[in-house]
């Protein structure tokens, strides 16, 4: 019987294939546009990423950071960092210094929070310079507000410090996050024209009971990713009508939820050491409340049938 390290080690190569959709392809694409624009226009381009938790954001920064990695290069004599992208998340509460400390600390300065604030801005300039950086990701740009009040006020120092790093630098900087603060964000023309291009990411959607929509193009490439690395199967097949419904249902068409709901099954069946998923190892995931948070019934999904899964979507 396989040892459950070995199980989550398996387990975890899946989890970490990324499944890119329609949606994540036309965002990587542009984002990464938005960055050659600023090579050659001189008006900065920035960028916005938006989507509700669990939905990919982060995974989508990730990947493209990883096909972008930092390198080294021997310029007269001397060996020279280069740090193309780079992903930060701002920290709470977000202060310049704050903000300049977590890119320095990207950037491998040996001394990230040392120096006043004019000293750490300084240096973060001329590095981002020297690193050849044009790609900075700023997840979390919520705490760029002050959150405690209810008119959610910027935080506009350290907005305006951002604005001129970019006039300073000329590098394309996109912010992620929530789409609520999509609209406080623009409130501010400046930062509004500083990221005028926007990229969402939404949740995977049936479009009719009959057309899974996103979700079947999502399950199919997850199922085939199992089979191959792990010989596993599903029974019924993951893109079966019912079951799919069934998912969409239990996960609410979260991403992350679905590959929790994934994970538990997988786990169970190599447990066994068997090599077939069927329903019943999704009754006992959702009994075990994998997606209770986000699930649109209180009931157990992977116990109705077509006329209930079909009533509940058509009254969601």
């Amino acid at each position: 019987m396989n040892s459950d390290q070995n199980i989550l080690d398996k387990i975890n190569k899946i989890m970490q294939l990324v499944i890119v959709s329609s949606e994540f392809n036309t965002a990587y694409k542009g984002i990464l546009l938005c960055a050659e624009k600023n090579k050659t226009y001189a008006q900065p381009f920035g960028c916005l990423l938006l989507a509700k938790g669990g939905l990919g954001k982060t995974t989508l920064c990730q990947t493209i950071v990883k096909k972008h990695p930092p390198t080294y290069r021997t310029e007269e004599g001397f060996k020279k960092s280069i740090v193309p992208v780079f992903y930060i998340e701002v920290p709470s509460p977000a202060t310049v210094k704050s903000v300049a400390s977590c890119m320095l600390n990207a950037l491998h300065d040996p001394a990230p929070f040392s120096g006043s604030t004019a000293q750490m801005n300084h240096k973060l300039v001329a590095l981002l310079k020297v690193c050849e950086t044009r790609l900075i990701f700023m997840d979390e740009f919520h705490h760029l507000f002050d959150l405690q009040t209810s008119t959610k006020r910027m935080n506009t120092v350290v907005c305006n410090w951002i604005k001129t790093l970019v006039n300073e630098t000329g590098i394309c900087f996109c912010l992620v996050g929530l789409p609520e603060f999509e609209s406080l964000l623009k409130i501010d023309s400046q930062l509004a024209r500083r990221f005028s291009q926007t990229f969402k990411l939404n949740q995977l959607r049936v479009t009719k009971i009959d057309e899974p929509g996103t979700l079947h193009a999502f399950l199919h490439q997850i199922s085939l990713n199992i089979e191959k690395y792990l010989h596993i199967k599903f029974e019924p097949s993951l893109t079966s009508q019912l079951l799919a419904l069934q998912i969409y249902i239990a996960t609410n068409g979260h991403h992350a939820y679905l590959m929790l709901l994934l994970e538990n099954c997988l786990f169970q069946v190599m447990k066994k050491d068997k090599y077939i998923i069927t329903i019943e190892e999704f009754i006992k995931a959702w009994d075990d409340g994998i997606t209770s948070y986000v699930s649109k019934t209180k009931s157990n999904p992977f116990r109705l049938d077509m006329t209930s899964i079909s009533s509940k979507i058509r009254n969601s």
